[in-house]
């Protein structure tokens, strides 16, 4: 893999660690292990692939946007390349990460309303841009069912969130959906 999908993937690693307020420290060979496809995270899944890669590449696209302040386009651009991630699979990551990025706000007022106790500022980035791809999921995508928008969501925040993650994002898509 390339230099930068390594830079990449030690970036997600610690600002994950940094949010859940403890040190990490990642070894070169573990970083390029992981880089290369090994597991992922601390259950040991391997990244994914297919529609769940397009939509792990647009919530990293999104998780990385929100810190550089980078358009997420060339983000999500950068991280499917560097994943091989197929065309087709490419363009559907492009798609999520847009509708995202171009109504951010009112996809944030949405998630608000059913997660009160956290305002979706203060939510962990992991799983506020995991929402945020599965309600754009949603409304690009109306004939996916809701139940596998909301099971997808559920595992790529299980590989990339805390430990609870998957619990709120399944809670929170669950009331959204209904």
């Amino acid at each position: 893999m390339h230099g930068s999908t390594r830079l990449s993937v030690w970036f997600e690693v610690r600002v994950l660690a940094a949010e859940r307020n403890r040190r990490l420290t990642v070894e070169k060979d573990k970083l390029a292990a992981i880089a290369g496809g090994e597991p992922a995270g601390e259950r040991g899944q391997k990244m994914p692939t297919g529609r769940r890669g397009a939509r792990a590449v647009a919530v990293q696209a999104l998780f990385e946007s929100d810190f550089t302040h980078q358009p997420v386009a060339g983000v999500v651009e950068r991280i499917a390349l560097q994943s091989r991630l197929p065309e087709q699979y490419a363009a559907f990551a492009r798609d999520l990460a847009g509708y995202v990025e171009g109504r951010r706000d009112e996809i944030d007022a949405m998630i608000g309303k059913v997660a009160t106790a956290f305002p979706t500022a203060q939510m962990a980035a992991v799983d506020r841009n995991v929402l945020r791809t599965a309600l754009a999921e949603v409304k690009l995508h109306p004939d996916t069912p809701k139940a596998v928008v909301i099971d997808e969501a559920v595992e790529i925040a299980r590989l990339f969130g805390s430990d609870s993650s998957g619990r709120f994002v399944h809670g929170a898509l669950g009331a959204l959906l209904r």
